[in-house]
């Protein structure tokens, strides 16, 4: 074998192993985002891990106050996933040890053990018997990884493998990729567990409004147009505590009098009365705020006989205190939900932008309506070399659940398959797989997940910027330039995840100084005003006007006119992405 045979081997053996992780990443994300059940994702995930990362693999979860729960335990062997599973319940994880599960939690890093010898076994053993199962697991290794977050470390996924197999750098920072994808699925289904809860109570409180105004127990009264008080209940003695002596009298102006001490504007309270009483020709209704805190809802209406004659004037009374309070806390409610929408969207866009030298880079996003939901459009801008950057917008289908996890696997798939394909082209190819994977493991429920994404590879070169770019199905990136001329770049291309053999080509472009590329989503287009759709001529025109100025001025624009021309509101997901050459 010549040296050269020997150096084409071992990047054959290389390539072999990157292409073995990358396929292993894509299963691993595809079971992360079939699923909202984190729990029943998590046992899924095991059993990818195993046999073909580790031997045996247990996955905690963090609860209030640093224990660890095992939520999935999974082995090669039937028998010692049976032991493990004993040994979680028997001897539990202790959170203050110095070595496993609780120290990663409290670092938030990794732990590789390499070599687990018995010295190590015999000072984590509570006892013997906890000695003697430990020692018949044959452990060789161990890596522990954290299941962290921007926010908090969630638990600890423990992966082992047994004497005689070894684990290779590569198989080491797979593990530590592993567990941040395991955290971000983890986190999405908690985030939208605690927005399916808020909406179910908010669900509840609407009802609860509902029977209580149906079933209210209403305060009457009479009054004559002499001011005597010709009828009342006990409910309405009840609610504004007139004493026996004033209700005996009959006199509507001593229970007045009473009244008006109990309420905070007396002198606005006695006003509207007198109001009904001099000019009785429409009904009123208003709330009466106590001192107490309680709140009174007043309808009265002027009595009149069928011959034309004023008879007198009727008052109702309810106490409404309980329901207003239930409206504050379903507003409060709704706020909740909202809040937690906007969590879960943001975790599935980047945090911040990237700093690439010669370029600006600026975004917008603007979900549908109020916001209640989590939308399908997202971003991303990624560094894939030291001289390159991955630049991708999208749309995928549906809204909620199936949007949130269409649009994590579609974001990380997109990454990995930067970091092995550089051409635009081959990562949308490497996407569309994913999607027609996830379709097929989902085939039963007869939907099909698509999604439209345009992709830009941008790399800076001694004469500039060069930017290559590919559609799928996605509407064109658009060259904006400071003379004013706008042109499409990257158009065509059929959408990812409905064909085996996706249309995609590649565009290549110079962006010289001043040269703005915009990509965006059909929510920009499709705009709705009383005169249609803003569509891309209109979005063209908008653009003209922006020529030269700055991403993040171009970029503000566009979502002011977009909004403005649908009334405020806009009716579909925005996302602009405006790249602009220094």
């Amino acid at each position: 074998m010549t040296a050269a045979d020997s150096v084409s081997g071992q990047i054959a053996a290389r390539d072999r192993a990157e292409i073995s992780s990358l396929a292993f990443l894509a299963e691993a994300s595809a079971v992360l985002s079939a699923s909202l059940d984190y729990e029943a994702t998590l046992t899924h995930l095991a059993e990818v891990v195993v046999p073909r990362l580790a031997d045996w693999c247990v996955v905690h979860l963090a609860l209030d106050g640093g224990a660890l729960r095992p939520v999935v335990v999974a082995h090669t062997d039937a028998a010692k996933a049976e032991m493990l599973r004993t040994l979680q319940q028997r001897y539990p994880v202790d959170p203050e040890a110095p070595v496993g599960p609780g120290a990663v939690l409290r670092s938030r890093e990794p732990s590789y053990l390499p070599d687990i010898g018995d010295d190590l076994l015999r000072s984590l053993a509570h006892d013997d018997e906890h000695l003697r199962l430990l020692r018949s697991l044959d452990v060789g290794a161990a890596v522990i990884v954290p299941l962290t977050t921007r926010h908090r470390t969630l638990g600890t996924i423990s992966m082992a493998i047994e004497r005689g197999r070894s684990w290779s750098t590569d198989d080491l920072e797979l593990a530590r990729e592993l567990g941040r994808r395991a955290a971000l699925a983890v986190d999405n289904a908690r985030l939208y567990s605690e927005m399916e809860v808020a909406q179910a109570e908010a669900g509840f409180q609407a009802a609860l409004l509902q029977a209580q105004s149906e079933a209210g127990i209403e305060g009457l009264l009479v009054v004559s147009p002499a001011g005597e008080m010709i009828s009342y209940n006990r409910r309405f003695a009840e609610i504004w505590g007139i004493d026996e002596e004033v209700l005996a009298s009959r006199s509507d102006a001593a229970a007045l009098a009473q009244a008006s001490e109990r309420v905070v504007d007396a002198e606005g309270f006695l006003a509207t009365v007198r109001q009904c009483y001099e000019q009785p020709d429409t009904p009123r209704r208003d709330e009466v705020l106590f001192r107490d805190g309680r709140v009174l809802d007043r309808y009265g209406a002027p009595l009149y006989g069928d011959d034309g004659a004023y008879y007198g004037w009727a008052w109702y009374f309810r106490d409404v205190t309980e329901q207003k309070r239930t409206e504050r806390a379903l507003f409060e409610s709704g706020e909740r939900f909202a809040a937690l929408a906007r969590t879960l969207q943001e975790s599935l866009l980047p945090p911040d932008l990237p700093d690439v030298r010669g370029v600006e880079l600026a975004t917008r996003y603007h979900p549908a309506g109020e916001g209640l939901d989590v939308g399908g459009d997202f971003y991303d801008v990624f560094q894939t070399s030291p001289r390159a950057w991955g630049i991708v917008v999208g749309d995928v289908c549906g809204k909620g659940a199936e949007a949130a996890r269409l649009t994590a696997l579609a974001r990380y798939t997109v990454r990995a398959a930067s970091m092995q394909a550089r051409t635009p082209s081959r990562i949308l190819a490497m996407l569309n797989e994913a999607l027609l994977r996830q379709n097929s493991l989902e085939a039963d429920d007869g939907d099909e997940r698509f999604a439209s994404v345009v992709y830009a590879s941008l790399r800076r070169t001694r004469n500039g910027i060069s930017l290559a770019v590919s559609s799928g199905g996605h509407p064109p990136a658009l060259l904006v330039q400071p003379d004013g001329t706008v042109r499409p770049v990257g158009t065509g291309g059929t959408l990812l995840g409905l064909f085996r053999n996706a249309d995609l080509v590649d565009e290549a472009l110079e962006l010289h100084p001043g040269d703005v590329l915009v990509l965006y989503t059909d929510g920009v287009t499709e705009a709705r005003g009383p005169d249609g759709e803003l569509g891309e001529e209109g979005l063209i025109e908008v653009l003209r006007r922006c020529a030269g100025a700055s991403a993040k001025d171009l970029a503000g624009e566009l979502e002011r006119v977009v909004l403005a021309h649908q009334g405020g509101v806009a009716h579909d997901d925005i996302a602009i992405l405006a790249v602009r050459a220094c």
